[in-house]
């Protein structure tokens, strides 16, 4: 295989990370105690993966990718009114309980220039990625207890729902990374910054948008021994988020590891496995915050398939993942597939 190709692997694995919280579902209107405003990150775990440390051509770059993602979240709600079963009436004791389903499809497009004379030693590239997408969310709730009438006791129940859905463009996220490679070693330093200009709103259900200003870095390492086809990479993150203007509301400080390994037939099929973990490692807080100081976590894994074809003199890639959820704290659970669409220039002259 061509470094070529591995750098067209590489850019096409990674770039997901400005999902940006594309399903910022604001469960904490209704009181259900998820962290991060809602359970959802502007980080989206499984943004890198293979190949992310490994040098690529100079040049500009394009990459589209689209992410469907199905999750829900539940649990026992602290209020004492929410916008789906309205008051509790005045003569009832009942236990509140919410559930959430989300189903989103958000689409990415990220064009890079990759500078040819190294900086610092290693090689520099800008990119900025726009995101639409559409998103749905149905919540649910139910009162289930005894209410006291002068009769005497009865048992209690009620029940709703609430369906929103919202489509649009999200915010503007730029990015700056540096590659160093020795040999089969390489490694990536990384950083970026979410522009919020998605239509958030906190008292809606679904959002694309973060709806805050938010930074992210981090570094990590590829093994990539090209003769015998065999890759691993892992890349660790923070990510520290500026209070919501709108909501009053600060996520903490979020902490993320992302993995991927894979194995090359040939210059054209590669396969292998991907996963995250993502944990909350500070409280969210502000005068929005009213859940307290609670963290969120989930882990993820699942295959992996890449398709290397020429496209003229350029190459392109197509890679498809999917992530499979558990462990998760706080925040929605499920599962979410990656299609990604990749053109890099051709490879300079050795």
């Amino acid at each position: 295989m061509s470094m070529m190709i591995s750098g067209v692997h590489n850019r096409a694995e990674h770039a997901g990370k400005w999902g940006t919280a594309a399903l910022m579902i604001v469960v904490g209107v209704s009181g259900v105690a998820y962290a991060d405003e809602g359970g959802t990150s502007f980080w989206t775990p499984g943004s890198f993966g293979s190949m992310a440390a490994v040098p690529t051509s100079p040049g500009w770059s394009v990459t589209a990718f689209h992410i469907h993602s199905n999750t829900r979240q539940a649990g026992a709600a602290t209020f004492a009114q929410d916008p789906v079963l309205g008051l509790l009436p005045a003569n009832a004791m009942a236990t509140p309980f919410a559930r959430q389903y989300n189903q989103s499809n958000q689409d990415y497009i990220t064009p890079t220039y990759t500078f040819r004379e190294p900086v610092l030693g290693a090689q520099l590239a800008l990119g900025v990625t726009v995101q639409a997408g559409v998103t749905q969310a149905t919540l649910s709730g139910k009162w289930l207890g005894v209410t006291t009438l002068p009769s005497g006791k009865a048992p209690f129940a009620q029940f709703g729902t609430r369906d929103e859905a919202i489509s649009g463009l999200g915010d503007i996220a730029p990015e700056a990374t540096l590659k160093w490679s020795s040999g089969v070693h390489n490694f990536i330093a990384y950083a970026s910054v979410n522009m919020p200009a998605g239509q958030f709103n906190p008292n809606r259900l679904p959002n694309i948008g973060a709806g805050h200003w938010a930074v992210d870095g981090g570094g990590g390492y590829t093994y990539y021994n090209q003769k015998r086809g065999w890759e691993f990479s892992g890349v660790l993150g923070f990510t520290y988020n500026f209070i919501d203007p709108q909501s009053k509301y600060q996520d903490g400080i979020d902490m993320h590891f992302d993995w991927a390994g894979s194995y090359a037939f040939n210059d054209k099929v590669s396969v292998g496995a991907v996963g995250y973990a993502f944990r909350q490692i500070s409280c969210d807080s502000g005068v929005g915050d009213t859940i307290g100081c609670v963290a969120s976590q989930i882990f993820g894994v699942g295959p992996q398939v890449t398709y290397n074809f020429p496209v003229d003199e350029w190459q392109g890639s197509l890679n498809f993942k999917v992530y499979k959820e558990f462990g998760a704290q706080n925040r929605a659970e499920g599962w979410n597939g990656w299609i990604t669409l990749t053109l890099n220039p051709p490879a300079p002259p050795s």
